[in-house]
Formats: C-alpha cells, sequence, structure tokens
C-alpha cells in the first residue's frame, strides 16, 4: 500500500510539473508575467499597503468598523497619474486621504473635459470642479459612502479627452498638440488614439515596472478597460485608416471599453464605486506643465517618469505577433529600408526629388545589399504594414501619418527614422515618439539633414509649402546618410553648415 502511495504522488508531481512547463510557454505567459492584480483579489490596500477588511464576494470592498483605505498616488507628472484605490460616485473621482500633501493641485491631474476651443473663457472652462475630482477624508469618505463600495477590479486606464483628439491613429496612438490647435484654429483631422494619448497611458503605466524586457516581459498586470467619459459610444474613437482597433484588441487583447454613455450609467445609480488601480490622464491637464512646450507632446511629459527603456517592448511585441500570425519577424540577415512614399497625396515630394531619391536608393540596394522597400501604406493591409515596419531598419518619409508605423520598429543600435520636410520646417510629431522609443531620427531639409538631439534640431515651423505637394529632397543625401547609419550607428552627425532656421517664411 505504501508503494502505491508513493507512485501516486510521483504522478501528482509528475502532471503538475508537466503543466507548469506547457503554460510557461503559452503566447500570453511570454510578454506578461501575470501576478496578481493589487490590490490582492480579495482584499482593499490600505494607505500602509497592509490588507484591510472587504466582504466575501471579491465584487464589493466593506470596511465596517475598520478605516475605509486611503488613496494613494503611484506616480504621477503634470496631467498623467497613477491611483490606487480611487474613488467614483455620481461620475466624480474621489481622493480619499488623511494626507492631501500627499497629491498635486487637483488641477494638475485632471480637467474638465470639454471640447478644446479658442479664447480665454474656454481656457478657463477647462479649469476642473468638484464634479471632476475632489479630495476628502477618511471621516467625510465613511460620511459619503457608507461601510462599502462596488468594486471595479483591475487596472482601468481613463483619458479625459474630448472625442475631438480620440478619432485620430496619430493622435490617440502620438498627437496634436495644443500649441498646432491654438496656432491653426482649427479642430485638429481626426485620425490620431494611440500614439499620443494610449503611447503616454502605457508609459505612465510601465513606470511601475523598471525591469520590462527586450523581449516585452513585465510584471504588471493587463489592463482591465479603457473609460472614456466625454466620448459617445460609435466611431469617434475609430480612426480613418482602421488602425486605432487594431492597436488595442492585440496590444491588449482583453481590454474592454467604456464609453460616456457607461460612465453616465454608474454615475447615475448614485452609489460608490472602488477603482483598484487607474491610470489617468486630460490632454489640457498635460499641457499645463511648464516646460510643455519644449516638445510640443503631451506623451513627452509622461516620458519623464522613470521606468525602462523597454516600455514599450510588451505593446510592440503583442501587435507585431497578432499581424505575423503569432510570429515575431526573424533578425534580418541584411538591413532593410522601407521608404513610404506619399506620391499622388497632398503633402508630397516634387516628382524630380521623388525620382531622385528612388534612384539613390535603388543603388544602394545595387551596391550594398541592403533590402529595399518602396511602398504606398494605403495600398498595404494594416497588418502588412505593420509587420512591414518591424522588419525596417530604416524608414523614410515625407512628414505624414504613415510615419506612425515607427512604432513597431525593433529599436538598435541602427534602427533609424529619417523625416523629409520642406526647407526651413520642422514638426515635432515623429521626432519625439522615436526619441522615447530608442531610435533615431534624423530631419531632412533637401541637401541638408539635422538629427533629433542635436543642437541644430529646429524650432516648430510649417512654412508656405510645408504641405505641399513640391517638397525638394537630393536623393544622394539621403542615400548617404543611410549608409552613414548602417556603418557607423554611434555617429550621430548633423549636415547643417550655412543652414539657419527663418521663422518669418
Amino acid at each position: 500500500m505504501a508503494h502505491l502511495r508513493v507512485r501516486f504522488v510521483t504522478t501528482v508531481l509528475i502532471i503538475l510539473l508537466s503543466s507548469a512547463i506547457l503554460f510557461s510557454n503559452t503566447r500570453f505567459a511570454l510578454t506578461w508575467r501575470p501576478v496578481s492584480t493589487p490590490p490582492p483579489k480579495d482584499t482593499a490596500v490600505s494607505q500602509s499597503g497592509t490588507p484591510t477588511s472587504s466582504h466575501k464576494d471579491s465584487h464589493r470592498v466593506s470596511w465596517e468598523d475598520r478605516q475605509i483605505p486611503q488613496t494613494t498616488l503611484s506616480a504621477h507628472v503634470t496631467g498623467w497619474s497613477v491611483f490606487e484605490n480611487l474613488y467614483m460616485i455620481n461620475g466624480s473621482f474621489h481622493i480619499v486621504s488623511d494626507d492631501v500633501a500627499a497629491f498635486p493641485p487637483i488641477r494638475r491631474m485632471i480637467s474638465a473635459g470639454y471640447k478644446m476651443a479658442n479664447g480665454d473663457a474656454e481656457t478657463a472652462r477647462q479649469e476642473p470642479t468638484p464634479r471632476d475630482m475632489v479630495v476628502i477624508s477618511t471621516r467625510e469618505a465613511s460620511r459619503l459612502f457608507g461601510q462599502s463600495a462596488s468594486r471595479m477590479k483591475g487596472v482601468s486606464f481613463v483619458t479625459k479627452d474630448p472625442p475631438q483628439f480620440i478619432g485620430h491613429y496619430y493622435h490617440f496612438t502620438a498627437g496634436m498638440s495644443m500649441y498646432q490647435f491654438y496656432r491653426h484654429r482649427a479642430a485638429p483631422d481626426n485620425s490620431k488614439l494611440s500614439l499620443e494619448v494610449f503611447f503616454g497611458l502605457w508609459r505612465t503605466y510601465s513606470s511601475l515596472d523598471p525591469l520590462i524586457t527586450a523581449t516585452g516581459e513585465t510584471s504588471l498586470p493587463e489592463p482591465s478597460r479603457l473609460i472614456m467619459p466625454h466620448c459617445p459610444y460609435g466611431d469617434d474613437w475609430r480612426d480613418e485608416a482602421g488602425l486605432n482597433h487594431i492597436v488595442l484588441r492585440a496590444g491588449i487583447p482583453s481590454l474592454a471599453f467604456e464609453y460616456m454613455e457607461d460612465w453616465q450609467e454608474r454615475a447615475s445609480t448614485n452609489q460608490p464605486y472602488i477603482m483598484d488601480r487607474v491610470v489617468l490622464t486630460a490632454r489640457t491637464t498635460v499641457h499645463r506643465a511648464k516646460d510643455m512646450a519644449l516638445d510640443d507632446k503631451i506623451s513627452a511629459v509622461a516620458a519623464r517618469l522613470p521606468g525602462s527603456a523597454n516600455w514599450w517592448m510588451p505593446i510592440r511585441n503583442n501587435v507585431v505577433e497578432f499581424a505575423g500570425g503569432g510570429e515575431l519577424p526573424a533578425p534580418n540577415v541584411r538591413p532593410v529600408i522601407t521608404y513610404i512614399s506619399r506620391q499622388g497625396r497632398s503633402r508630397a515630394l516634387d516628382p524630380d526629388s521623388h525620382d531622385s531619391l528612388v534612384t539613390a536608393l535603388k543603388n544602394l540596394e545595387t551596391t550594398h545589399g541592403y533590402e529595399l522597400n518602396i511602398v504606398v501604406m494605403e495600398e498595404l493591409t494594416k497588418l502588412e504594414q505593420i509587420w512591414l515596419a518591424a522588419r525596417t531598419t530604416i524608414m523614410i518619409g515625407v512628414h505624414g501619418n504613415g510615419l506612425t508605423s515607427l512604432l513597431w520598429m525593433q529599436p538598435s543600435p541602427f534602427a533609424t527614422v529619417i523625416e523629409i520636410s520642406y526647407p526651413n520646417g520642422f514638426a515635432s510629431d515623429y521626432q519625439v515618439p522615436a526619441r522615447d522609443l530608442g531610435i533615431q531620427y534624423y530631419g531632412v531639409w533637401n541637401d541638408h539633414y539635422f538629427h533629433g538631439q542635436s543642437k541644430q534640431k529646429p524650432t516648430r515651423h510649417q512654412p508656405e509649402g510645408f504641405h505641399g505637394n513640391q517638397i525638394p529632397v537630393d536623393g544622394p543625401t539621403v542615400a548617404q546618410l543611410c549608409v552613414q547609419r548602417l556603418t557607423k550607428p554611434g555617429l550621430r552627425r548633423s549636415k547643417m553648415d550655412g543652414v539657419k532656421q527663418d521663422l518669418n517664411t
């Protein structure tokens, strides 16, 4: 009998070990190192980090005769914040704390979220009120909430942006700044959530794990939901290019969406909710950062938080694997140069410059053996666009939405984005995310170029011709820059001798 018991125990151990090995090889585990979503499943976390009492059902948190769980701030820069145990009642966020000094001014954390418009009165309207957020003591919270609250488990991403900025691939994922908005006195083009809003939300969240690996492994729990309190249900967040939903569905497969109507329904219950963890942003709040004008991109403010150099890799690898049917690209045998052509579009190279660039790049293919792709992004499927970008070593293109694909490039000493602009013009739309991803950026003005981190980097300026279809470029100059990047990656030289930017043009 004892012999049989030993055999039984041995068999059980073998089965458990085999199951563990099988689970460790699943695709999900390769990207996310699953951990218990804080707070632990059936508890809330107090300010000291110790579990407090809760109802036996994890959907509700009770404190009864103990102190109500207090709100804490895990990460913060102006406009980007991570809260633990943030409360909501009647549509208003409530910070519960007996240490008010532990939190920055509310206007540094949230805004009203109205549609953006010009004028001092409109700017003042964005200032938060108690309808948006308040700070209350534990005693006040117990009187207001009673002895319990419904629990919203997991991690909630919340953007207080109005719909005008949600439905653009670059703005949702990178984006137009308020500088552009007020300068041009026009509502922005609605094709950008992924790079700017989502980019910044993930950068803020990723600051909690400084050990994210180059393969995208992270201890951070996968976010549970994206809440857009000012975005009505419908197509507002879906960009014309059709890439926002791919980024979100592939990057975080289990992500649920809550719209203005859902938020209003929660508010109408007149009941308190406790949210485990909230990553919160509001565009107009970010623009209150003192040095916002330095980079002119809201995601750049989030990048000031500490974090891993590999912070984007969990999302990047998930999206690229999705595009590749479950596989990441094999390491390139030879460098891959991709020129994204915009010929025939409103913003494009003049025909002779386009021909000059194509000829010079084809010469590189012949003389150096580089792989060359000359593509029109709209002629590729969405997944083909992502896969090609993931294989690309050097991406070249005129300023435009196609360069947003730099998000899927593999960072390396050779990875480079070369943006061609009308001479004297510059926009930091792609320079900032390239920098924050560890990809080298060069801007080209005809036969001159500058590195994105050099002293020669110009100021944001869009002269006449910037959005036109007669943008000049010297093809051999771009080809020479490609060779320099692929043979001397440590050399980050600008070629701007005798060239000065004139902001009066």
